[in-house]
């Protein structure tokens, strides 16, 4: 019978680097790989997963904590992650909070309890490092994604929200606009700080005042953002611009202008955050900063892969920085 330490004498590898090859580990050089594999194959030598399960006692599940569903941005997420642990024999469990801080705690014990390989979780706002430490105790690898807690001593993966924030803001000032608004978000207050600190960032490096523009909290909803939209345009008539927090909101912001009778693009300028799929094909198409959200959940996985194959790497952190998408929803302001 074929074994491990014959498929490493023909490939001229060790034991373990079969074994990370059969694992599908992201660890592995691609030349090296397929060295392997070609040595497998002329050894007939064929991986029993099960049997590599019960040795390891590994699930072979990875638990996915997300605070809204129905926002896309967590579907184009999930396909990255997906596109990263499906090679490895892992099944992704979802849970969706939705932003409630007892659902995530029933969550976290519920995939504790089922001893998940990993986590890779988006967390509810205000939720304190002391809610994940049962995960470090347990050795059960775990990367945050998007959103970060603040000291916590796990793998991030996310965007500088900041800077992003600052270019959608420049985008409009650089067209022309002087009064632009700030609409953000009253469910995610810790990301909504850092994009509002990048708005201001951009409003008084052009020597204004961020006192002087108007900014607005809403949920994430389009009835909630048209609502949003239409306050501060009867508060501020002659704002010309609109920075909204994400793409559900900048939808929104859309939907109230037409209930104005206004011209989104053309007598007010929108812009989103994001850059989900539907933004390209709104009406008008939406200028937006994509985060790359599949891409972030490949960067995801693949810190929560290697922490799976080396538990004591340091803490790592991945930011991405959002690029702006300019379309037809944004141009300078009328005379």
């Amino acid at each position: 019978m074929t074994t491990l330490k014959d498929v490493a004498l023909i490939a001229g590898v060790s034991r373990a680097t079969v074994s990370l090859v059969c694992r599908g580990s992201p660890l592995v050089a691609d030349k090296t790989r397929k060295k392997v594999e070609a040595a497998m194959q002329e050894a007939g030598y064929v991986y029993n997963r099960n049997a590599a399960n019960l040795r390891s006692s590994q699930t072979n599940t990875v638990g996915l904590i997300i605070p809204d569903i129905s926002n896309p941005v967590y579907a184009e997420l999930l396909s990255g992650l997906e596109e990263v642990l499906d090679p490895l024999g892992k099944v992704v469990f979802v849970a969706d909070t939705n932003e409630l801080f007892e659902r995530q705690s029933h969550f976290l014990q519920r995939l504790l309890e089922m001893r998940v390989d990993g986590l890779i979780i988006s967390t509810v706002s205000g939720t304190p490092t002391s809610v994940l430490e049962p995960y470090r105790r347990e050795n059960i690898p775990l990367v945050q994604v998007l959103r970060m807690i603040d000291g916590a001593p796990f793998d991030y993966a996310g965007i500088n929200n900041r800077l992003g924030a600052r270019q959608a803001a420049d985008h409009l000032l650089q067209l022309g606009h002087r009064q632009i608004a700030f609409l953000g978000s009253l469910i995610s207050p810790s990301v909504n700080r850092e994009r509002y600190m990048g708005f201001c960032d951009a409003i008084e490096r052009r020597g204004f005042s961020p006192a002087s523009m108007p900014m607005i909290t809403c949920r994430h909803t389009y009835g909630a953002a048209a609502q949003a939209a239409k306050t501060i345009l009867a508060d501020s008539r002659e704002t010309t611009g609109l920075v909204c927090f994400n793409d559900i909101i900048a939808f929104g912001a859309t939907l109230g202008l037409y209930e104005l009778g206004l011209s989104p693009g053309y007598d007010v300028s929108v812009v989103g955050f994001d850059d989900v799929e539907a933004a390209c094909n709104w009406r008008p198409p939406l200028t937006t900063m994509s985060i790359g959200a599949r891409q972030l959940g490949k960067y995801a996985a693949t810190l929560l892969a290697q922490r799976m194959e080396q538990p004591d790497l340091p803490v790592r952190t991945q930011f991405s920085e959002a690029k702006l998408q300019v379309r037809e929803s944004s141009f300078p302001p009328r005379k």
